[in-house]
């Protein structure tokens, strides 16, 4: 890691410049009004105990910050969230206006992609433990431990320039004002529980989200591995064989007690405790806030998949599974049962001083542990024989994430210098993505007059048990300043704003693939329904279980150059802004930023603890530049209900580190191969906004609003062409050319206008309608594209023509509409509330075609949520929630055959909180 330590930490070769342009505006007056009420000393004041309030009221706090933003934004409070009863961030931020939730886990904001926006936490930049994305999953976040969610949308000179979309900041909670005890407790179930599904024993500490060894990879195995340090891997080298005694040594350590057997899931439980305080002192106020929380969920979900899509075999295959002349060359159907646990603690301190000197420390840890296997039927064009030849396949993926963050901030305002502030932070985080024990075996069924005579694992010399152990571990720090000195000229109030973000991170990643083969086995000793009852430590010990007497070729490592890698990131950001107020009607904001950004993926050498290039030639694989980044934003106030903004600004979207990698990792939705190109160039963007607030009394209000993005070099998902049964690929690469514009609405308003029986109803909601287009530069032509040089580089060819159906479509992950509205209900005693929230969204591609195949879309999923909160007296509440009211599907289509298709059920939840 020191090489790659100095390779990024080369000065940059340009200069700051001096930037001297400064613009003026107005600051938004309050709309607060005082209420005077006289009682005479003899009257009786009635004590009056609200137990609920409703969305109009809770919402009114996050509208005034919203309409305070100079830059276009978008803000969900806690109480918010709490109304429509969302568990997690990315569930919450469904809800905003032009945003949809993908994978359950990644915002896509205005139809990009993730990579299209940043995360941060306080303001400040986190790893991410999924090494198939490049920010946090945001079902990471539990909604318990969220203040707020800030969405901003047109980009600002205190951001981070990597910035398409938009930027959602998470915003844990402060220190209260007074003494809080919580505690709550709550069960569920999905209706598709209520159906078997085939699991596994695991480890006895799995209902803590972590694996207690079992699934960890042997020592007897790892010690060969590092032994070998040769491209001879696991077997060893001629001259130093495995004997039959190590290869059975190494075969019993492995966790073979999996069955799988058929269960009855449990209910899904949760449990949350939130404690805090603050204290009044001679020496300032001090406080904390503590907060832990802890789900175990259980789902069992029909799922079908398709993968390589061709015309070879179709006439064979049912006609369910063929559209026209193509249908799938493999075909999965079967079940999926899922164990997720997650856990999450939280511990903020604070100390105020003087009203002018703020002080906290904030330490958040999120856990979340995915356990998962799918017991399917499995359809090869070129293997299975209906009804006499017919297979199984069996695989299980377990994946613990986690996330550790630290952040030390101060705020300090100068009241004897004209209120100049200086704010700064810093922070340490932690990421680890750990899956150990991954398992894939396919069994092959000889069937006789429709009954099942034998099962045994797939006789073809090619298969193989596959094994698989991961570990990705990301470090990352940052700190930062931001001072700003406020003054006045005329009948103009500046302010002026300067500030750093220094941010480093370093990740090591691991791949461990092992393959048993079946051609080492003996075809005899391979059958039986169970994998406990072919590798059982009895067969495992008979000599007679492998073809040869020292069991030659029974271990194949697949580990390729580039499955363990080492990288670092460094940025270096500087920001010079003014925020500045006229008459009471203007306000204009704007600067530039600067960043100068370094970064470096190196691959091992397979079976080696050797990079795979020279230290001297890793300089020309370093990633940097360095640019100016300007934004430019305007208000214009009309009165104290109504403002216009306009907002224009230059951004860019950079290679993750995955994403500049040659190695593969699969894609959680489509279970596709996806890598990185060493090639890969920034995405630069050109923004604008332009939006209409109207606030009005008692909460009501509405906002439209333009934007338009023009992408120069986007960064696109592409399919390569595969050999035979081969599992599809996909390569991130520039695009050429790519647009994105649309209209958004949102409005919440009280339904008091349709007659007094409509006094305690409101409807909220917004929509957002948008196209976009890329034009990706697959053109046969004697000239060759960034694309195309990719490519090349990819598949190690000299031709890729007409490997891309569509050469002009619409950007990867790009929705067309997005719909959100929410009904809401409060009784006139405030003991009962009710919300019923609707989601939608257009169909939208995940998957581009290639060779004249369409583009696989996922389909639109309306999403149907009902909560309903009864106060039975001032401390406790029950909460009722069902989630996916219509029992929707998701499912992905590619020539109107699934690609991925799931049963998600209804979800049935019931909480019961205490307040002391």
């Amino acid at each position: 890691m020191s090489d790659i330590s100095r390779l990024l930490s080369r000065p940059s070769r340009l200069g700051i410049a001096v930037c001297a342009a400064l613009a003026f505006g107005t600051t938004t007056p309050s709309l607060a009004l005082a209420q005077e009420a006289e009682a005479s000393e003899d009257e009786v004041i009635e004590e009056v105990v609200a137990t609920a309030s409703r969305l109009k009221g809770t919402a009114t706090a996050v509208m005034q910050e919203r309409k305070n933003q100079a830059f276009v934004a978008d803000i969900l409070g806690a109480e918010q969230i709490a109304r429509t009863g969302d568990g997690d961030a990315g569930a919450a931020l469904r809800r905003v206006t032009g945003l949809t939730l993908v994978d359950g886990k990644f915002i896509y904001i205005r139809g990009l992609g993730e990579r299209y926006s940043s995360t941060q936490l306080n303001g400040m930049y986190v790893p991410s433990p999924d090494p198939t994305r490049s920010v946090v999953p945001l079902d990471l976040f539990p909604s318990d431990i969220i203040e707020s969610l800030s969405v901003q949308k047109s980009f600002s000179p205190d951001m981070p320039a990597h910035f398409g979309g938009g930027n959602v900041d998470i915003r844990t909670k402060s220190i209260p004002t007074e003494f809080i005890f919580r505690l709550s407790a709550g069960i569920g179930t999905n209706t598709n529980n209520f159906d078997d599904g085939f699991f596994y024993d695991g480890g006895s500490d799995d209902w803590t989200g972590r694996d207690d060894g079992t699934r960890a990879l042997p020592t007897s195995i790892s010690s060969r591995l590092d032994a070998a340090q040769s491209s001879a891997g696991i077997e060893g080298s001629l001259s130093f064989p495995l004997t039959l005694e190590e290869r059975q040594e190494m075969l019993s350590d492995i966790n073979w007690d999996i069955g799988p057997d058929q269960i009855s899931v449990d209910p899904n439980t949760t449990a949350r405790a939130t404690l805090g305080n603050s204290f009044e002192t001679d020496y300032g106020k001090f406080g904390f806030l503590s907060s832990v929380f802890y789900r175990n969920e259980w789902n069992v979900k029909d799922q079908t998949i398709g993968a390589n899509m061709g015309t070879v075999g179709c006439s064979e295959l049912p006609e369910e599974q063929v559209s026209g002349t193509k249908c799938f060359a493999q075909f999965f159907d079967g079940v999926q049962t899922e164990q997720a646990v997650t856990w999450s603690g939280m511990l903020n301190f604070g100390y105020e001083y003087s009203n002018n000197h703020r002080f906290s420390l904030n330490n958040v840890l999120l856990h979340d542990m995915s356990d998962r296997l799918r017991q399917r039927d499995f359809t090869d064009v070129n293997e299975t024989v209906a009804g006499v030849r017919e297979f199984e396949r069996v695989d299980i993926v377990y994946e613990e994430r986690r996330m550790s963050s630290t952040q030390l901030k101060g705020e300090h305002t100068f009241p004897e210098y004209n209120f100049a502030t200086f704010d700064w932070y810093v922070g340490t985080s932690r990421a680890r993505r750990y899956s150990p024990g991954n398992l894939d075996l396919i069994f092959e069924l000889t069937i006789e007059d429709g009954n099942v005579v034998q099962k045994q694992l797939q006789n073809v010399s090619a298969t193989s048990v596959n094994l698989e152990w991961q570990d990705l571990r990301d470090v990352a720090d940052n700190f930062g300043w931001a001072a700003s000195f406020p003054f006045t000229i005329g009948s103009a109030e500046i302010d002026l704003k300067a500030g750093a973000d220094f941010y480093d991170k370093g990740r090591k990643a691991t791949n461990i693939p092992i393959e048993v083969t079946h051609r080492s086995l003996d075809q005899e000793l391979s059958r039986g329904d169970r994998i406990d009852e072919i590798f059982s430590q009895e067969r495992i010990n008979n000599p007679d279980f492998y073809r040869s007497g020292s069991g030659q070729g029974l271990f194949l490592s697949g580990m390729a150059d580039g499955d363990e890698f080492s990288a670092g990131m460094k940025l270096d950001a500087y920001y010079l802004m003014a925020d500045a107020f006229i008459d009471q009607k203007w306000r204009v904001s704007g600067g530039f930023r600067y960043e100068d950004f370094r970064q470096v993926s190196v691959p091992f050498t397979a079976h080696s603890n050797q990079f795979s290039e020279s230290v001297e030639d890793l300089v020309d694989f370093t990633f940097q530049e360095d640019d100016f980044f300007p934004s430019l934003g305007l208000t214009y106030i009309l009165d104290d209900e109504m403002q216009f903004r306009f907002n224009i600004s230059q951004s860019t979207i950079r290679p993750d580190l995955r994403d500049v990698s040659s190695s593969f990792f699969i894609d959680p939705i489509t279970q596709f191969l996806v890598r990185g190109s060493p090639l890969l160039q920034s995405s630069k963007l050109d923004n604008a906004d332009l939006r209409w607030e109207w606030y009005r009394d008692g909460g009501d209000n509405v906002s439209v609003a333009l934007f338009y993005k023009d992408i120069t070099n986007p960064i696109e998902l592409i399919e390569l062409g595969t050999v035979g049964g081969a599992a599809p690929n996909l390569l991130t690469a520039n695009a050429e050319q790519g647009d994105l514009y649309g209209v958004e609405v949102d409005f919440l308003q009280g339904l008091n206008t349709l007659g007094e029986k409509f006094d305690n109803f409101f409807l909220s909601g917004n929509f957002t309608l948008s196209d976009s287009n890329v034009t990706i530069g697959a053109i046969d032509d004697d000239e060759i594209s960034l694309f195309e040089s990719q490519v090349l580089d990819a598949l190690d060819a000299t031709s890729a023509s007409n490997i891309v159906t569509n050469n002009e479509r619409r950007l990867v992950g790009h929705s067309e509409w997005v719909v959100n509205l929410q009904l809401g209900w409060d009784s006139d005693n405030g003991e009962h509330t009710a919300t019923l929230a609707y989601n939608a969204f257009g169909p939208r591609i995940i998957v581009p075609g290639t060779r004249g195949n369409a583009d696989a879309e996922e389909e639109t999923f309306h999403s149907l949520d009902l909560t309903y909160t009864y106060f039975p007296d001032f401390n406790s509440q029950i909460r009722l929630a069902v989630r996916n009211i219509f029992d929707e599907q998701k499912e992905v289509l590619q020539e109107n055959l699934p690609i991925f298709r799931q049963q998600e059920g209804i979800d049935v939840s019931v909480r019961y909180t205490y307040e002391f």
